[in-house]
């Protein structure tokens, strides 16, 4: 992706009412190539200036944080909030996670690749095909995963 404009800004912060929340405020302009960078790490539109993450892990934060990387690698000015901060570096462990071997990054990489799928059934671009047993009829099924 080519460098985005140095005159946009991002700033992230954690939602105040939902706890792993996080909103992304964009200003300046162009916003389309920031918007695009931050839709391609998870993020969808509220409004022309407002993005906000949607995950099943409930790890807005972390994601945030790393999408908040390669906006700086692309020249975008970021502000993390104190709050948000806060909340990325904050120790949590998962019960009974199946692979107590992994380290924290490693849980989030593997937690990442169901909201890849759940990302794709939302926008379409996953599509699931079942077929019940009717009266003796074998039964089938096939997932088509459309290009984006």
């Amino acid at each position: 992706m080519a460098a985005t404009s140095s005159d946009v800004r991002v700033r992230l912060d954690a939602h105040p009412a939902r706890t792993s929340a996080v909103t992304a405020h964009l200003t300046g302009g162009p916003l389309g190539p920031t918007q695009a960078l931050l839709t391609g790490r998870g993020f969808e539109p509220l409004d022309e200036h407002t993005m906000v993450p949607a995950r099943i892990d409930h790890e807005e934060p972390y994601w945030a944080h790393r999408a908040t990387q390669e906006l700086t690698d692309q020249g975008v000015v970021t502000e993390i909030t104190p709050r948000l901060r806060e909340a990325i570096h904050e120790e949590w462990t998962w019960a009974d996670h199946p692979m107590s071997w992994l380290t924290r990054r490693e849980i989030r990489d593997v937690s990442n690749e169901p909201q890849q799928i759940h990302d794709d059934i939302r926008h379409g671009r996953l599509l699931i095909h079942a077929h019940a047993d009717d009266n003796g009829t074998v039964a089938s099924s096939e997932v088509d995963r459309c290009a984006a």
